[in-house]
């Protein structure tokens, strides 16, 4: 056998790439989890008790992305960027209850009054892909309208999804039988025999959308967002739970470690759908012809220090509970604009197109999974878009990605923006800047040391802001609901050991340390 340096098998992949590009169009499979948090893919290695082996072969064997970034830190607001390919304020989409003028978390059907393209079509990327000959099919939690409604312009059906299963847990409305034969639209209930919960359930009828659709002699795009491991968490006589090993973390009290253990259970149940979509394209010989993209909606939950200091939520009955994923070592959780609110676990793969062993390190958001699903399926992206193409980096044709645009959040009276290494984070009380690349739990404030950057980042945030149509109150002000993350844990707090802190001389700690500032340069 040859053996190759990186650099000529970059060259050969990237020579295949352009050589297959007359071949047919690849399949394409958009996973989108539910809450999970940034420490919850064990190819981070941050905690040993996560259990993702086929994730984590896939990130390993395709393109693993450690800066990944939802466009919103909550459901709602980012699945409706992800379909659309924009940051979803644009749209008028900035939270769970917008009306954009069709009703309370309905995603707009056209551009509403005051939007750069006002009484134009929202196209979703399934009506996108259904133009370029693709045949379309959805599995999961939609949460961008209705799923079961006499008028159904806002249901999958007619957002550009041919077949669908559109529930979030048992129930749902379908109309696709699991043994991958179309049928009427049809509510069903409850779950089948021998189907442990509602991600297998959600991963079985992907499995049979791939089947029906090798009778359409047409390329597939399926939409896999698996409702995990977002709450109600899994079921004591779930077997994913039985079969979980129980939990002993050093600073977390026993209902901590059960609550983590139903956390990762379900987990575990995201990881084995994975592996039975994995083993349908094997079977019906697509893998090589299948690109599968990856990425949590937004970060976990955490409940940080709502019942006890240092800590995720408490038991039933406290002030909010917590799902059991986690964002270590990120700072934040979901709801907020700090890494942990909106940096998630994402990857590529793509046998024999992307490089195995990839390691992305520049931001990456989930609007260019969009681009990216659009472009590979021969499609040209509009000028509108806020992702870029993914594939010259993914296939070694370039060494960074290559983008011109930051990247912005608007979500409940705060702000961000990031350029580059550098993000700017802003409230109705304050502003910080960090340095990603070298500050990735944001422990430093530079907005002194590093005031020419911030102005700079400052402005392009203003420009983005006043140009947004304004149809939606903030919920909250997440920097009153989410002040917990400005601060360091309180006196006696024991350390988490997967918080390593400070960079130079790191030791366990019980979460990032308060916010410092930077000296003056």
């Amino acid at each position: 056998m040859k053996n190759y340096s990186i650099m000529t098998l970059s060259l050969l992949l990237a020579f295949r790439f352009i050589a297959s590009a007359g071949d047919k169009k690849p399949n394409v499979i958009l996973i989108y989890t539910d809450d999970y948090g940034y420490t919850d893919l064990g190819v981070h290695g941050i905690d040993k008790h996560v259990d993702t082996p086929i994730m984590d072969q896939l990130a390993r064997g395709g393109a693993f992305m450690t800066a990944g970034y939802s466009s919103a830190p909550q459901c709602v607001p980012s699945r409706a960027g992800l379909m659309v390919g924009r940051v979803q304020n644009e749209f008028a989409f900035p939270h769970n209850q917008s009306d954009a003028g069709e009703g309370s978390g309905r995603m707009p059907r056209t551009y509403p009054k005051g939007s750069d393209m006002a009484g134009q079509p929202v196209l979703t990327i399934a009506d996108r892909m259904k133009k370029l000959g693709y045949i379309t099919g959805l599995s999961g939690k939609w949460h961008l309208g209705p799923s079961n409604n006499p008028n159904p312009k806002h249901e999958p059906r007619a957002r550009g999804f041919d077949f669908y299963w559109s529930g979030a847990m048992e129930s749902g409305s379908t109309n696709l039988t699991l043994d991958g034969k179309p049928t009427k639209h049809q509510n069903r209930k409850g779950l089948p025999t021998g189907i442990a919960n509602r991600v297998i359930l959600q991963g079985k009828y992907a499995e049979s959308f791939i089947d029906f659709s090798q009778t359409a002699e047409k390329p597939f795009f399926l939409y896999l967002p698996l409702y995990g491991p977002h709450v109600p968490l899994i079921k004591k006589s779930d077997p994913y739970y039985k079969k979980f090993p129980k939990l002993d973390y050093p600073h977390y009290d026993e209902w901590r470690d059960d609550r983590r253990r139903m956390g990762l259970a379900l987990i575990k149940s995201i990881d084995d759908a994975v592996g039975g979509v994995m083993a349908k394209l094997r079977e019906l010989g697509l893998e090589e012809n299948t690109m599968i993209l990856f990425a949590s909606d937004n970060g976990a939950p955490s409940k940080m220090g709502r019942s006890g200091p240092g800590l995720p939520g408490g038991p039933p009955g406290s002030k909010g509970v917590w799902n059991g994923s986690n964002n270590v070592p990120m700072r934040g959780e979901k709801g907020s604009l700090f890494e942990g609110g909106i940096r998630v676990p994402m990857f590529a793969y793509w046998k024999g197109k992307i490089i195995p062993g990839t390691v992305i390190e520049e931001m990456v958001t989930t609007l260019d999974l969009t681009a990216t699903s659009l472009k590979a399926g021969g499609g040209t992206i509009p000028d509108e878009f806020d992702g870029v193409d993914l594939l010259p980096r993914l296939t070694g044709r370039v060494a960074e990605i290559e983008r011109t645009e930051p990247m912005f959040w608007d979500f409940w009276h705060t702000q961000a923006v990031r350029i580059g290494d550098w993000k700017l984070w802003r409230s109705t009380e304050r502003e910080m800047l960090f340095n990603l690349a070298k500050d990735p739990y944001e422990m430093t404030n530079r907005i002194q040391s590093d005031a020419k950057v911030a102005d700079r980042l400052r402005k392009r945030l203003d420009q983005w802001s006043v140009s947004l149509p304004r149809l939606n109150k903030p919920d909250r002000d997440a920097n009153e609901v989410f002040a917990w993350p400005l601060a360091g844990a309180p006196p006696g707090t024991k350390p988490d050991p997967r918080y390593l802190v400070p960079y130079g001389d790191p030791k366990p700690a019980p979460y990032p340390a308060p916010i410092g500032r930077a000296a003056a340069e």
